[in-house]
């Protein structure tokens, strides 16, 4: 492999050099051509594309479960009931701020007036959010590396992630992580080692409200903010450093403020993150305990099940090992780029190798755009033969595309959502008070049937005359009670 050094001439300013070594083997261009022009449009067409795989079906399948209605009646009140800690998460505690369930609020407000306020506009506005980092991610990639071909692929691959599309059905906090990660590693790459605070504070900023949307993002988040610090050791611009420590940690301080002022002032246990404290002093108790080999394995049947479903392949660890110690290699100099690709996998496998139980692909989906762009750069750093190369990975990844959609619909879906939402509505423009609303189709047991009625401004009560079924075509048929005596006397 030659990834060879291209020197890309940037505009002189007072606290930069005049040469960047972009690690690209695609030749630069110092002007902007007319194809280039030509293309500029290119960034919103991917936008459409991403953002219509991830909303087909979403009206009709929505993953309607106990989460899903917890988040959407937070969004459908007032902002002075949303938790200052974050919502609950699967190990204990809280996120690890509130920027995820500020945004369903958010959403809420400017998507859903066009669907009647139903939940599955929260996966819209989620969508949205996630397809627009996809384009400003590609941009990225293009300019840094100057091959459309290869921002193309490597979006491609990680925005039409069956496991991905999926999660983007559901209104969960993993989908808005991703976002947060793709506009990192956007401006980090778009940065180009420029040592401007301004864009170390941006990156650092983006990578902690990842983390702050899901807590796996922190191994991201970590390694990115770390190498703008180690840059300036190493160049040994001590005064620069200390003023982008200063500059970080106010970031840090500033947007960890709801979170910490909520766990000061909570003494709730939930608020505590008890399985993933209990499990770091397990290990550290026991060093014995420590799964190096487990968090690995993890890392490599997670990035494998997102990255290349619904497809694998027994040798995709050892390709993926491979072509993060090439990257490594060749891009040493460059410490901003790989703690944005190299550096969150090894801080994943060192911190998930204090868990003492099972782990979870989504957990990965943090991790996977760092995994791709690694392998894609790799994949292309032979000067020779890189826009080929480029152009087949783009060929790959439209040619998978039937199948990789077809996929994303096996899982996270309820089929009987669009029925549910039919026959809401059609119960809703019949009466506006029923006493019990009832399906002739089995539903999860955290699905509560009357949830959609009540967001159409519907009551269940016990004064309601009539009960309601919802028919698997989506039609209501009602049967007619008398309310409850001690209900009418109250």
């Amino acid at each position: 492999m030659n990834l060879s050094t291209t020197k890309t001439s940037f505009p002189k300013s007072p606290t930069s050099q005049s040469q960047y070594i972009c690690y690209s083997p695609f030749p630069v261009t110092p002007r902007v051509s007319r194809r280039h022009v030509t293309l500029a449009a290119l960034p919103t067409l991917l936008f459409a594309y991403v953002l219509f795989i991830r909303t087909r079906h979403v009206s009709q399948s929505f993953w309607l479960l106990g989460d899903q209605i917890l988040y959407w009646r937070w969004a459908l009140g007032s902002w002075r009931d949303l938790p200052a800690g974050g919502g609950p998460t699967s190990v204990g505690g809280t996120t690890l701020g509130p920027i995820f369930v500020w945004t369903v609020w958010a959403i809420r407000h400017l998507v859903g007036p066009w669907t009647q306020n139903l939940p599955h506009s929260g996966s819209i506005g989620l969508s949205i959010i996630q397809s627009a980092a996809d384009a400003v991610l590609f941009v990225a990639i293009w300019r840094r590396f100057d091959s459309m071909a290869l921002g193309l692929a490597t979006v491609l691959v990680v925005a039409s992630a069956p496991y991905d599309m999926a999660f983007n059905a559901t209104i969960w906090n993993p989908p808005l992580a991703v976002a947060f990660v793709k506009i990192s590693l956007a401006i980090i790459l778009l940065a180009d080692r420029r040592e401007s605070i301004w864009w170390a504070a941006s990156a650092t900023a983006a990578a902690l409200l990842a983390a702050q949307s899901h807590s796996s993002a922190i191994f991201f988040a970590v390694p990115v903010a770390a190498s703008f610090l180690g840059r300036e050791m190493l160049a040994r611009r001590w005064v620069h450093l200390w003023r982008q420590a200063a500059a970080l940690t106010a970031v840090v301080a500033l947007l960890e403020i709801p979170y910490l002022a909520n766990l000061l002032t909570t003494t709730v246990a939930s608020t505590r993150p008890t399985m993933v404290v209990r499990s770091v002093a397990d290990t550290l108790a026991e060093p014995q305990r420590l799964r190096p080999v487990a968090s690995f394995a993890a890392l490599v049947n997670g990035t494998q099940f997102i990255l290349v479903r619904p497809w694998a392949f027994s040798g995709f660890g050892l390709v993926l090992v491979a072509c993060a110690a090439m990257l490594a290699w060749r891009a040493r100099r460059d410490l901003t780029l790989l703690g944005a690709t190299v550096a969150p996998m090894l801080c994943a496998v060192i911190g998930f190798s204090f868990w003492q139980n099972a782990y979870d692909h989504y957990w990965f989906l943090t991790i996977a755009p760092s995994a791709a762009l690694t392998m894609t750069i790799v994949a292309t750093s032979w000067r020779k033969t890189a826009t080929p190369v480029a152009w087949l990975l783009v060929a790959l990844a439209i040619v998978a595309q039937p199948w990789r959609l077809a996929d994303a619909l096996t899982f996270h879906r309820l089929p009987e959502y669009g029925a549910l939402v039919e026959g809401s509505r059609e119960i809703r423009s019949r009466t506006s008070e029923v006493r019990a609303i009832e399906t002739e189709f089995a539903l999860p047991p955290s699905t509560d049937r009357t949830f959609l009625f009540e967001v159409l401004g519907g009551r269940v009560t016990p004064q309601g005359r009539v009960i309601a079924t919802i028919q698997r075509s989506g039609q209501a048929i009602f049967r007619p009670v008398q309310p409850d005596a001690t209900a009418r006397t109250e």
